[in-house]
């Protein structure tokens, strides 16, 4: 819609305004997000990444300058980016206008600066992050999968704080652009911002959501800490993937309104409906990509992470409830962010009411808004229930193996206590035999796994076909872990595992690893059937009673508004009789019944009142229409008068062409006669000195001069004659190129003093007219043409001559100055001229417009200031029949 460099007459702050200072706006709130943002990414970091103490204080002290490193380039690029505004700021403090390119700079930087913000922010996190997680895989403290988890995890984390500081930002970027560019239209500030803002709120609500999913697994689902932090790695890259495509969905659907904004050009209507679905189309897409993306991130985690398929479920399940959720919030936004615009093609352009009607009516907004708040409330209830329903289960499971293994790790120690020998994994397999018919580990699955190289894993429990074998990852974490809580998904177990160390006579022995575990909630069969079977009743119930409740609430609004929209239409067609009803009520929309029964009865009363009107208004048109038929024939009668005085004045403007004329043909027989004066004297005088003898070359050159001579004279005296002929004379076949030669002859005076002629004559035969008036049409032309190169250097005049089948074109072509473009269209007006005084009548092109209309040809003119003007006269072959000959007299 244009650039910022028209903002440059930007002056100093109105008398009552504040002055400018924005940059200690950006202290308080920088600092408060800045120490939020240390809560939300360091801590969580320090809670989930277990380090070694001999790697912590290396880290700590890199820290330090990494840090150091990192907020110099923070304030070094916030710096450079708010440059311009500071520079402009400064400008308008001092009362100056703003240059061009500072006023440009300035004004772009306050719309591209928050998201460049927040951009910045992320990145520079995952660069610390990344160097950090490289110098302990350097440290041998971890591995590069670990390095990954950081970095997604603090991704994450900050990039959903500072949008916080992104949103503060920008609203504080817009505070000084509107005292810095106070005369930036709506429509400018909304072309220059509105993708950006669409973009800006795609990545809030992408964020948020983020966030949020991250959050209600880590609180709600328990997933182990490595599973855990794999999501946390998987999420960014789902969610950022959907939201560059969201993004790009979104700049494609937004070609129609930058046409629109950039050049006025498009459609408005479809503009218009654009802007309209433009919401509701990215709201669609949101959900669509984020399930998608949902899908992806769960697929993986399920099959290369061995997430339980009951937490897969979950997972993907939140994470479409809160795209719901996510993209009401988004579409609400966005029809914020494109309200100027609707509203400024509503009142720039008259637009067709019925093809505006929008995709989505008022009833399918309100359904698809209560739709998706009741979908999003019962999701996250039925995902709430099943979730409290597991944690349940599980924290039992995890109760009784935790009893279960302190009761074995007390039957071991005591049976080891009492032996002569040393402890041995054999010992220990003995002890376990014989209490896993014991009431505490009854039912339970319990895995041994020895220190010692030589020895070999045993396992008790699992009922008539024995304990599963055990996956080979439980295992590593049985045997490089403390003690702590095991989930088998892939076997339906889940349980606790640690080491198993005894006492014997003094001295302490680690025997192994040992793990006891239960089926799961999802391992206990026919258990489960019920409760889930009376979660999803409960579920299916709840959304049908706030689904019918939606419906019935959207229906007691939509419905008197559409009836107030069909009595509207049928009021806009004419039809008053029928009342508008109300549904009783004097709410909002009672009221607005009321007032619309009131306009109708006031609408009828102006109509009977306007038709008493028009009664009295025909009777004044008739007597205004018998006072304009007199003044018509009085009119009539003043135009044959001015008739009859143009025709008087035609005569005189050729009679003082004709005088004019005459003198230039007397002044060129003046020296034909010269020379037949001075030649025919040495001729007399030659012949009686010498009589009869041969001087007869000399004699013949003599007589040449003086036939010459003669010869000239009587071209002048018959181009003269052609000229002067008659205007009554009969229509006879004329040759306009021998019309031209005898026009441009007579004109021969005019023509000296360097202005060169062109002639370029086609073969075009004769034509029917009057070849008095035609000469008189060529003489007007060539004369004008002469007079408009008068003082110009290098002065050319062109006429040539081309024949079509059924006509003949005449161009006359000079390089003078030309004509004007104010004056151009008056040119062949009666008594127009731009001569002084005394020069010119103003009636020459007005004849020559006449004569050639009453010849059935046109005439056109083409002339640009500085390059000259040619006239083009276009006349037929064929008879000019009565009305050339009716014209005859007048020309």
């Amino acid at each position: 819609m244009g650039d910022a460099t028209e903002h440059s007459d930007s002056r100093a702050p109105r008398g009552g305004d504040p002055p400018l200072a924005f940059k200690r706006l950006f202290v308080v709130p920088g600092v408060a997000i800045t120490l939020a943002e240390a809560a939300a990414v360091v801590w969580p970091a320090l809670a989930l990444f277990d380090l070694p103490p001999e790697v912590r204080a290396p880290l700590s002290r890199a820290a330090i300058p990494l840090a150091a490193g990192a907020l110099a380039i923070w304030f070094a690029s916030i710096a450079a980016w708010l440059h311009p505004v500071q520079r402009a700021v400064a400008v308008r403090r001092r009362g100056e206008p703003l240059p061009k390119p500072l006023a440009s700079r300035a004004y772009r930087a306050t719309f591209r600066a928050p998201l460049r913000v927040l951009l910045l922010r992320v990145g520079l996190w995952a660069v610390v992050s990344a160097i950090a997680g490289a110098a302990l895989v350097r440290a041998g403290a971890w591995g590069p999968r670990d390095v990954g988890h950081l970095v997604g995890m603090v991704c994450l984390h900050a990039f959903a704080v500072n949008l916080g500081r992104a949103a503060w930002y920008g609203a504080i970027l817009r505070s000084v652009r509107e005292r810095l560019f106070p005369e930036a239209t709506r429509m400018r500030v909304f072309a220059d911002g509105y993708f950006g803002r669409l973009a800006l709120v795609a990545l809030g609500v992408a964020g948020g959501a983020s966030a949020a999913a991250s959050a209600f697994v880590y609180f709600f689902v328990r997933l182990p800490r490595e599973q855990f932090l794999e999501l946390q790695a998987l999420l960014p890259l789902g969610v950022g993937g959907a939201t560059a495509a969201l993004v790009g969905l979104a700049r494609y659907w937004t070609r129609p309104i930058d046409r629109y904004l950039r050049d006025d050009g498009g459609e408005p209507t479809r503009v218009y409906r654009r802007a309209q679905e433009l919401p509701y189309r990215l709201a669609l897409a949101t959900i669509g990509l984020w399930a998608a993306a949902a899908a992806a991130i769960t697929v993986t985690a399920r099959y290369t992470m061995d997430l339980d398929s009951d937490d897969a479920v979950l997972l993907f399940g939140v994470t479409v409830v809160l795209a719901v959720g996510a993209a009401l919030y988004q579409a609400l936004w966005h029809r914020e962010t494109m309200r100027p615009l609707l509203a400024h093609l509503t009142v720039r352009h008259r637009l067709p009411l019925r093809r505006l009607r929008s995709s989505l009516s008022l009833r399918a907004k309100l359904l698809t808004s209560f739709g998706g708040v009741v979908a999003f409330a019962c999701g996250l209830a039925l995902l709430w229930g099943f979730i409290q329903y597991k944690n349940l289960v599980t924290g039992f499971v995890g109760r009784q193996a935790e009893l279960g293994m302190a009761w074995l790790r007390s039957e071991v120690q005591a049976a080891i206590a009492s032996a002569a020998e040393p402890p041995t994994p054999a010992a220990v397999e003995r002890v376990l035999l014989a209490a896993d018919a014991a009431t505490p580990a009854r039912n339970a699955v319990v895995y041994f796994e020895p220190t010692d190289v030589g020895a070999r894993p045993f396992a008790l429990g699992g009922g008539p076909m024995g304990a599963p074998r055990l996956p080979w990852y439980a295992r590593a974490r049985m045997r490089l872990g403390g003690d702590g809580p095991l989930e088998v998904g892939s076997l339906g177990l889940t349980g606790v595992h640690g080491r198993l160390r005894v006492q014997w006579r003094g001295e302490a022995y680690d025997l192994g690893a040992i793990a006891v575990l239960f089926p799961a909630y999802s391992g206990r069969g026919p258990s489960i059937e019920r409760p889930l079977k009376e979660l999803l009743v409960f579920f299916v119930v709840l959304f049908g009673v706030c689904g019918g409740i939606a419906v019935l609430t959207v229906r007691e609004f939509v419905q008197p508004v559409r009836e107030l929209q069909q009595r509207a239409d049928a009021m806009a067609r004419g039809e008053l009789a029928k009342p508008v009803t109300s549904s009783g009520e004097s709410d909002e929309i009672g009221r607005l019944t009321f007032a619309l029964e009131e306009m109708r009865r006031a609408l009828g009363e102006k109509l009977r009142s306007t038709e008493e009107v028009n009664l009295d208004l025909e009777r004044a048109v008739q007597r205004r229409t018998a006072d304009l038929a007199k003044k018509n024939r009085e009119l009539a009668e003043t135009l044959e008068k001015l008739t009859r005085a143009q025709s008087q004045l035609v005569r005189s403007e050729k009679m003082a062409s004709i005088g004019q004329l005459v003198a230039g043909i007397a002044h060129e027989i003046n020296n034909p006669v010269n020379a037949i004066v001075n030649t025919v004297g040495p001729l007399d005088d030659a012949i009686a000195a010498l009589g009869d003898v041969p001087e007869a070359d000399e004699m013949r050159q003599m007589i040449r001069v003086i036939q010459r001579g003669a010869n000239r004279t009587k071209d002048i005296v018959r181009a003269l004659h052609n000229y002067s002929r008659t205007d009554d004379e009969s229509v006879v076949d004329v040759d306009l190129n021998r019309s031209l030669d005898d026009s441009l002859e007579l004109l021969r005076h005019l023509l000296k003093g360097g202005i060169r002629v062109e002639r370029s004559y086609g073969d075009v035969g004769r034509i029917r007219g009057h070849a008095g008036q035609l000469n008189q049409v060529f003489m007007n032309l060539l004369t004008n043409a002469a007079q408009a190169v008068a003082h110009t250097d290098g002065a050319e005049i062109r006429v040539s001559t081309d024949a079509t089948p059924d006509a003949v074109v005449v161009r006359v072509s000079d390089n003078g100055p030309g004509i004007p473009p104010d004056v151009l269209p008056r040119i062949f007006d009666p008594f127009f001229t731009t001569k002084d005084v005394g020069e010119g009548t103003g009636l020459g092109l007005s004849i020559v417009h006449g004569i050639v209309e009453r010849h059935g040809g046109t005439i056109e003119v083409d002339s640009a200031p500085g390059k000259g003007t040619t006239f083009t006269v276009t006349l037929p072959r064929g008879d000019v029949g009565a009305y050339a000959q009716s014209g005859s007299g007048t020309a």
